[in-house]
């Protein structure tokens, strides 16, 4: 199914339009209004409209690789039906048979005109879309429909790249960088089916993806509606379905993730993730705000499902991020009948379960003028239900300056992954750090299930384990280790293992500490309790 794929990938970067839904500030390139009202639309200039139809090769039936069964120009709009977009020829013929054909009922123009000498168009709309291979072999393994597809406000570089799709030749590459911009952008109802002659078969649909003001590299709203997804692999005997009722995210920061020269969409997302931090923003996670609905999977008898998934971000009078805050987040993971939920469920029922409910939560706050993060304990956490809850918290200092040293290191030596993770490190201060485990049932099942696996009693493993524990200062004596610190954490260790309660572990240093002294001290009797202001209970 590569003509699918591939033609998903070229259709939708060839067009964009708005949504109906909540408004989005600052949403347009042209306009001020929300995605929710109407758009307002490029004026058009119909004394050069057929000019731009002819960059466009649809000032005739025979022009380029589209055809058209029939057309109407009337002022700056233009009308076509029974369309045929053909794929470009390929350089080699031994692959004459690969690329994806594309018919349409109807392409519609509006606000068509030469702006600042450069052929544009302020409306584009394709409708009634079929995908179909050239292979005839690979024409009968599925098929691709979509409802429509909606562009609005291109830049002259995306109209001039649209006309390239639709001209003779190889086509240009898509705009880049700050090139990259439009009003808004979407497809609407996708329907794709695959039924391979292997046995593969499922069907893949959206309802809407769009995308809404592109401009300066960064988009106001991505948007993703009702997806389904549903395949059947016969080589694996497996079934994957999965739901989505709505993701919707606000300020992506496409910069941020936008491929470099030669580098793949999919490794640029990566690297984006990875390496994206700005030394002037460094609290920025790439986007303002963040909601998934409904979100559904089950593979083979094992369902996860999320409900609701909430991150936002605060910024200061400066546009920097500030807060990141995530809401509680439930998620379920459930062992049903499939070939894969057997083997789950077996494993959870080792430990007592039917199922896994999670809940997790996170709120991260930066000071941009102290470059100090504060994770705060009791709005960090992860929590199982029956089993435990573990919260976090912690302040250190030097995220900008960390960014441009993780920044200097990938440009003189992208391949080193050490160097840059030595001088990120060097500009690494922690002030403080807790942990705070809560047990809620899990230090037994976990004694429960390794005693059933091996054989013994679980109170004799658990003896053994709190044995080994309160042995920990024995086996640190002689090695420099402060034994008021050790003892104090094997005390801790040794009566959790016993008598779980929460195993709280905290660390204030009296001055922060960089961590480049900590990983280059030899004699570590510097690092008393005291100094480091070391704390270890199980209350």
């Amino acid at each position: 199914m590569k003509y699918l794929l591939t033609g998903v990938a070229a259709i939708a970067m060839l067009t964009a339009c708005g949504d109906k839904d909540k408004p989005v500030k600052g949403a347009g390139a042209e306009y001020a209004s929300s995605a929710g009202t109407d758009v307002k639309l490029r004026k058009g200039d119909p004394a050069t409209a057929a000019q731009v139809l002819s960059v466009l090769s649809l000032d005739s039936s025979e022009s380029g690789r589209i055809a058209f069964g029939s057309s109407k120009l009337d002022g700056a709009k233009a009308v076509f039906t029974d369309v045929t977009l053909t794929a470009p020829d390929s350089e080699d013929d031994e692959d004459d048979q690969d690329g994806t054909n594309v018919t349409a009922g109807k392409l519609e123009f509006e606000g068509l005109g030469m702006i600042d000498g450069k052929a544009n168009f302020s409306r584009m709309v394709m409708s009634d879309i079929v995908m179909t291979a050239i292979d005839p072999e690979e024409s009968e393994d599925g098929s691709g429909a979509i409802k429509s597809i909606e562009l609005v406000n291109p830049s002259p570089e995306v109209a001039a790249w649209v006309a390239s799709l639709f001209g003779e030749g190889e086509p240009m590459d898509m705009p880049e960088g700050d090139a990259l911009s439009f009003d808004l952008w979407s497809m609407n109802g996708l329907d794709f089916k695959v039924d391979d002659d292997d046995g593969s078969n499922g069907n893949f649909l959206i309802d809407k993806v769009s995308v809404s003001g592109l401009k300066d590299q960064k988009a106001a709203q991505m948007l993703l509606k009702d997806m389904k997804f549903d395949l059947y692999d016969p080589s694996e005997d497996m079934d994957m379905k999965a739901t989505i009722g709505n993701i919707d995210i606000r300020g992506f920061d496409w910069g941020m993730f936008m491929p470099e020269e030669g580098e793949k969409l999919e490794d640029s997302f990566e690297s984006g993730f990875m390496a994206g931090l700005n030394a002037n923003d460094p609290a920025n996670p790439g986007y303002d705000s963040i909601n998934i609905k409904d979100f559904d999977v089950d593979a083979s008898g094992v369902t996860f499902d999320m409900p609701k998934m909430v991150s936002k971000v605060s910024k200061d009078k400066q546009g920097r991020a500030v807060k990141v805050t995530t809401e509680p987040v439930k998620m379920t993971l459930t062992a049903g009948e499939g070939k894969l939920g057997e083997q789950l469920g077996a494993q959870l029922a080792t430990l007592g379960y039917e199922k896994l409910e999670l809940t997790m939560a996170g709120e991260q706050t930066y000071d941009p003028d102290a470059d100090i993060v504060t994770i705060a304990k009791g709005k960090n956490y992860w929590e199982l239900k029956d089993g435990f809850r573990l919260d976090f918290g912690a302040k250190y200092g030097g995220a900008a300056a960390m960014a441009e040293s993780q920044a200097a290191e990938m440009e003189a030596d992208p391949q080193d992954p050490s160097a840059m993770f030595d001088a990120m490190m060097e500009k690494l201060t922690v002030h403080s750090f807790e942990l705070a485990l809560d047990d809620d049932g899990i230090v037994n099942r976990a004694f429960n299930a390794y005693a059933a696996q091996s054989g013994e009693d679980p109170q004799q493993v658990r003896n053994q384990m709190a044995g080994m524990m309160a042995m920990l200062p024995m086996m640190a004596s002689g090695s420099g280790i402060d034994m008021e610190l050790a003892t104090e954490a094997s005390t801790a260790l040794s009566s959790f293992i016993t008598d779980p309660k929460t195993l709280t572990i905290t660390i204030k240093p009296k001055t922060p500490l960089k961590m480049s002294t900590l990983a280059e001290m030899e004699d570590p009797s510097a690092l008393t309790k005291e100094s480091l202001g070391f704390s270890a209970t199980n209350k």
